[in-house]
C-alpha cells in the first residue's frame, strides 16, 4: 500500500516536469530553420529606433528623393493677385533687398534693370519752381507798376510755386495728368504822390495764385521730357501800406480775380545717367526720378474789384520729384 502510494506521488511530480522540459527544448534564436524563415520573410518589420514618436524607417521614407534638407519654413502660398509696377516697388525702400520674413536669402540685384522698372512706375510728381516776375501790371495811372517796378528800393519779387501732378494715363511715349498747385510772390516799393514825388510810405503786394489744370507729358528720350499744363486759376492779392496804423481802415486791401494759366516745362533727368545714385535715392526716399526743369509760365487775371490786370509770360527754373 505504501509502495503504491509512493509510486503515485512520484508520477504526479514527474509528469509536469517532463512537460516543462519539452517546452524548454524549443529554440528561440538558435534554430536554423526559424532563422532562415526570418531572413526570407517578406513581411515588413519596424525599426526599433523611434524618431519623434515614429519608427526611423517611416521617417526616412518621408524624405524626398535626392534631398537631405528642406528649407521651406515660412514659405507663403503664391497669390494670383495681379502685381502692378507700383505694388511691386511701393515698399522697396523700406525692406532691405535680400531679406523677406526674416529668412536669410541672397539676391543679386541687377540695378540697371531695377532702376529702369521703378522709373516707369511713377504715379505722380511734385514740382517746386521759382518764376521771375516779368508779368505786366495794368492799373489806374499805372500806379502798381511804378511802385514795385521802378524807383528807389522797389522790389518786383518772383513767385515760388508748388504743384502736384497725378498721372491718370501712362504709355511708353505719352503721360496724361491732372494737377493742383499754388504759389506766393512778394513785391514792394515806396508810394508815389500825384505830382510824382516819392513818399516815405512803403507799399507791399502779396500774390497767392491757386491753379487747377490738365497736362500732357512727352517722353523725348530716357533723360528728357517735355510737359505742358493749363487750366483755370484764382489769384488772391493783398495790398498793405506802412503809413496806416494796424487795424486802421485802408491799411490792408484784399482783392480776388479768376483767370487762367499755362505752363511748359523742359525736364532733364538728373538720375538717368547713374543707376547707383538712382537706386540709393529710391531706396531711401521712394523718389523714382529727379528732374531739373526749365520753365515758362503764362497767366492772365483781370477781374479784380479795382481796375487791375495782371498778365504776361515769364521764365523760371525748378525741380520735379517723381514718386510711386
Amino acid at each position: 500500500m505504501f509502495r503504491r502510494n509512493l509510486t503515485l506521488i512520484i508520477a504526479l511530480i514527474t509528469i509536469p516536469i517532463a512537460a516543462h522540459a519539452t517546452d524548454l527544448d524549443h529554440t528561440i534564436s538558435g534554430d536554423k530553420d526559424i532563422e532562415s524563415d526570418l531572413e526570407t520573410s517578406t513581411i515588413p518589420s519596424n525599426s526599433p529606433y523611434i524618431v519623434n514618436g515614429e519608427p526611423s524607417e517611416n521617417v526616412d521614407n518621408t524624405k524626398p528623393e535626392g534631398a537631405d534638407v528642406i528649407f521651406n519654413h515660412g514659405v507663403k502660398e503664391v497669390s494670383t493677385e495681379k502685381v502692378t509696377a507700383k505694388k511691386k516697388y511701393e515698399d522697396f525702400g523700406y525692406t532691405s533687398p535680400g531679406t523677406f520674413d526674416g529668412q536669410e536669402n541672397y539676391i543679386e540685384l541687377d540695378k540697371a534693370k531695377i532702376t529702369k522698372d521703378f522709373r516707369r512706375a511713377s504715379t505722380g510728381g511734385m514740382n517746386l519752381s521759382f518764376v521771375k516776375n516779368n508779368f505786366d501790371y495794368q492799373s489806374t495811372n499805372d500806379i502798381i507798376e511804378r511802385t514795385i517796378g521802378a524807383g528807389p528800393k522797389s522790389i518786383k519779387g518772383g513767385a515760388l510755386y508748388v504743384r502736384n501732378d497725378s498721372f491718370f494715363l501712362k504709355t511708353d511715349f505719352l503721360n496724361l495728368h491732372w494737377s493742383v498747385g499754388s504759389g506766393v510772390s512778394y513785391s514792394s516799393g515806396k508810394g508815389i504822390f500825384v505830382d510824382g514825388t516819392r513818399s516815405d510810405a512803403v507799399f507791399t503786394l502779396w500774390e497767392v495764385p491757386i491753379d487747377v489744370g490738365l497736362g500732357a507729358e512727352l517722353h523725348i528720350a530716357n533723360w528728357v521730357k517735355a510737359t505742358g499744363t493749363a487750366g483755370p486759376s484764382l489769384l488772391m492779392m493783398l495790398q498793405n501800406r506802412s503809413d496806416f496804423e494796424r487795424g486802421e481802415k485802408g491799411k490792408r486791401n484784399y482783392q480776388f480775380s479768376t483767370g487762367y494759366f499755362a505752363s511748359a516745362q523742359f525736364k532733364i533727368n538728373l538720375t538717368a545717367h547713374n543707376d547707383d545714385n538712382a537706386y540709393e535715392l529710391f531706396t531711401s526716399s521712394e523718389i523714382t526720378n529727379l528732374f531739373m526743369n526749365l520753365e515758362i509760365r503764362h497767366q492772365n487775371y483781370e477781374k479784380f474789384k479795382d481796375e487791375i490786370k495782371i498778365s504776361g509770360t515769364s521764365f523760371g527754373i525748378g525741380f520735379t520729384f517723381e514718386y510711386l
